[in-house]
């Protein structure tokens, strides 16, 4: 059978190039697109960073504290874990290797902006120390009138006082596909972000002008996301799902938030209006989703307009939300590519005002090339893929859960989790739809609810380094009990919740997009059902995508096809066994058939 048939099976395909990764079970499997700059940080003459300077490549923290603190450079920093403080000039883009950790001393901030202009920090993880409920700093600062700063895909947790604060007069910054969390190292005071750190700081006004969009404040996020003081705060197209939330954005005096187009998943309250410090301003609840929220809360006032253009991903529907949730937990985080293998590192233009319009211009290119010229620079440079760590890899269990436990579907495993040492991450597999592993800097978690509808049995699951000469692997068992409702005559274990799937290296092909905006159908129709039983395969030819395995169940299966910020492109109801349709062009594309998600990436 040929690589150009579109009827080959997911083995036939993979053996022709293509590759399909699980994205729950991989740390770094998932590369997210190159987006480019929007909100506040576009504006008051836009931010550049190291744009139009020198770059260097560092690989110690001793290089990486002396050029960050002197400004004026494109810093790439290697893989590995530097000991902060790492104190930030102007005029500097800071951009990290997948594996690239700055971490937390036990006194003082990871990393720091103090007065510091034009600022770009991008793919980095900030690791704390563990919230406490002690007086000490943040994970990630931004302080003392900084301006136009741009801090897009990193990951901060378990920062002592906060994750990431912006403060004194701090102003024109964008804070884009980022992740926040805490993990069981911290043991109170997960409070995340805070705008503005004082009532009787009435020179904040005037200031702190704030862009949060495409975040995530996931698990272990008590509260401030973000707590408002004095500024102007756009909060748009955000995920809030953490199952240890008592609020979510707090306004308080004089604060003017313009809460937009979120999503708002088993929260206790989406919005809390502050007043015991004085009078908001505004916190405008505009056209959010909310689902399983506890105490709804309506807003107050009427916020600012921005001085920006910024598109935003509509989500008035269960579907349309759901989408925007999930390429937010695909792309929030340090998933960008390491230098050399993107086209763009730093932004071409910072006067770029729809950020969100498009999808990365990196995916319309040609096949990406060994080596990068950032947008900052005249010089190529040949910076490669991840050097393998030299030596062998080591995995160190720790945490209270058993790596052999007994679960009821619909029920949370005890979290458990890997130092990982001598490797740059790891993947896992089999674990049940539900679970998943998580890399947070050098420990990989594993942790989640089992799904409702998984069938019951033993889960085995392993657990394998990635980036070293020698890798190492741990295995465990997770065995699921109780009735779910995939049919006991399946003999899978599991279903992939997520997949990746790339064409194999060939011309794309022609043909239209059939758009058919209809109604919503059941996902939990038997159909479906049926769908999971019989492994649902895609394939993937040029543009053409092709369904298969459908099976022979009564009614017809729905497939939506979504950007990869969420926007419904089309939606159809299909029948059979064999269904195919063109997809407009190069870039990535979320395909949801039933309940099953499919990253599907167009070369």
């Amino acid at each position: 059978m040929g690589c150009n048939s579109l009827k080959m099976s997911l083995s036939a395909l993979l053996v022709c190039g293509a590759t399909v990764v699980g994205t729950a079970t991989s740390a770094f499997a998932v590369t997210s697109p190159d987006f480019p700059m929007a909100g506040f940080a576009t504006q008051n003459g836009g931010t550049t960073g190291g744009k139009g300077y020198s770059e260097v490549t560092v690989d110690n923290v001793s290089d990486l504290k002396s050029y960050a603190k002197a400004g004026n450079k494109i810093i790439y920093v290697k893989p590995g874990t530097y000991m902060g403080p790492v104190e930030v000039g102007s005029n500097v883009t800071i951009y990290g290797y997948q594996g690239a950790i700055i971490a937390q001393p036990s006194s003082g901030s990871a990393m720091k902006l103090s007065g510091s202009k034009n600022v770009i920090i991008r793919n980095l993880k900030f690791k704390g120390v563990g919230a406490h409920d002690d007086d000490d700093e943040d994970c990630l600062q931004v302080n003392h009138e900084s301006k136009n700063v741009w801090i897009d895909h990193v990951d901060v947790y378990d920062g002592h006082d906060g994750n990431l604060d912006i403060t004194n007069a701090s102003d024109y910054v964008t804070i884009s596909w980022t992740k926040f969390s805490y993990t069981s190292a911290s043991t109170g005071h997960q409070f995340s972000n805070l705008i503005g750190n004082s009532k009787t700081k009435t020179s904040d006004r005037g200031h702190l002008n704030v862009t949060i969009h495409h975040t995530w404040w996931a698990d272990g996020v008590v509260e401030r996301m973000p707590r408002v003081r004095f500024g102007k705060v756009h909060v748009a197209n955000n995920l809030f799902d953490s199952k240890d939330a008592s609020y979510c954005v707090r306004a308080a005096i004089e604060a003017d938030i313009r809460i937009e187009r979120n999503v708002f998943i088993g929260v206790q309250k989406a919005l809390d209006l502050y007043t015991s410090d004085g009078a908001i301003t505004a916190a405008q609840m505009i056209e959010n989703y909310e689902e399983n929220v506890k105490k709804p809360q309506s807003g107050t006032g009427t916020a600012f307009k921005p001085s920006y253009s910024m598109s935003l991903t509509d989500v008035s529907t269960q579907a349309k939300a759901y989408a925007l949730r999930d390429s937010i937990k695909l792309y929030a985080g340090a998933t960008l590519p390491d230098p050399g293998a993107s086209s763009v590192v730093t932004p071409a233009s910072s006067s770029s005002a729809k950020s969100s319009s498009s999808i990365a211009s990196s995916s319309s290119q040609a096949k990406s090339s060994s080596s990068v010229v950032p947008a900052s620079s005249s010089s190529a440079k040949s910076s490669s893929s991840q050097t393998p760590v030299a030596g062998e890899a080591s995995l160190t269990k720790h945490g209270s859960g058993s790596t052999t436990q007994t679960v009821a579907a619909g029920k949370s495993i005890a979290e458990f989790y890997y130092t990982i040492a001598g490797a740059t991450g790891a993947t896992v597999t089999g674990l049940p739809d539900g679970v998943s592993g998580t890399l947070k800097g050098s420990d990989f978690y594993i942790s989640g609810t089992v799904s409702a509808t998984v069938a019951p049995g033993a889960y085995k699951f392993t657990v394998t380094t990635t980036g070293a000469t020698t890798n190492a692997s741990k295995s465990g068992t997770i065995t699921v009990t109780g009735n779910g409702t995939v049919p006991a005559s399946s003999s899978s274990a599991k279903s992939s919740s997520s997949n990746v799937v790339e064409p194999p290296e060939e011309s794309s092909s022609s043909g239209a997009v059939e758009v058919q905006d209809e109604s919503s159908s059941s996902e939990k129709s038997d159909a479906i059902v049926a769908v999971m039983a019989n492994r649902m395969n895609l394939a993937v030819s040029g543009r053409e995508v092709a369904i298969y395995g459908l099976g022979t169940a009564a009614g017809s299966v729905q497939v939506a096809v979504f950007d990869m910020q969420g926007r419904l492109l089309f939606r159809r109801n299909v029948t059979g066994q064999n269904n195919a349709f063109a997809l407009p062009g190069a870039g990535s594309y979320l395909v949801r058939v039933g309940t099953e998600n499919h990253v599907v990436k167009i070369r």
